[in-house]
């Protein structure tokens, strides 16, 4: 059932356990020549990007301290997601998400945009605030591990035809060519 206390957020069921939500499984099985799950802490001070990128692994972000951060994913079909993260579960903030394995996705400080259209046409920056102060602070779990050399980091190329009108959320979420 969908938990009160959750804001209606998280589903949580009774077990021998006590109250729990049971959010990922991978079988030993899975494992093949590298680590079946990393773990890393996150940190997204305000005017930085984790930029647009894609590995063949779920990443699971757990959102621990400070503001909100919005994760965009571009799905190869076009399709758009924007997941916040955060610890507001009445607002539908989200402590935990998963992004599936090969999807392009970034993330960035929810309150550094004023406002955006869902399917990424349109987007429009909040004033520069001090990163000192304003941050995300998130872990990520991928499964299997994380290894660099399966880090893909997007280009404009690799992206646009996939969802044109998303250029002002591509061009927030990818690295420029200097």
């Amino acid at each position: 059932m969908l938990h009160k206390r959750s804001g209606g957020q998280v589903n949580i069921s009774s077990s021998c356990h006590g109250n729990t939500s049971n959010t990922f499984f991978m079988y030993a099985a899975d494992k093949v020549g590298r680590a079946v799950s990393t773990a890393i802490y996150f940190l997204l001070p305000s005017g930085s990007v984790s930029h647009l990128h894609r590995i063949p692994c779920a990443e699971t972000w757990h959102f621990y301290k400070g503001e909100p951060l919005t994760v965009f994913e571009l799905h190869d079909d076009g399709h758009i997601d924007l997941t916040v993260i955060g610890p507001h579960l009445d607002a539908g903030q989200r402590p935990q998400y998963t992004v599936p394995p090969n999807v392009w996705f970034g993330s960035f400080p929810t309150l550094d945009v004023e406002s955006f259209a869902s399917d990424g046409s349109h987007l429009v920056n909040s004033r520069k605030r001090d990163p000192e102060k304003h941050y995300s602070l998130a872990g990520c779990t991928c499964a299997p591990g994380f290894e660099y050399e399966d880090f893909e980091m997007a280009s404009f190329d690799d992206v646009k035809s996939i969802a044109p009108k998303a250029e002002p959320f591509l061009n927030y979420l990818i690295p420029s060519k200097k």
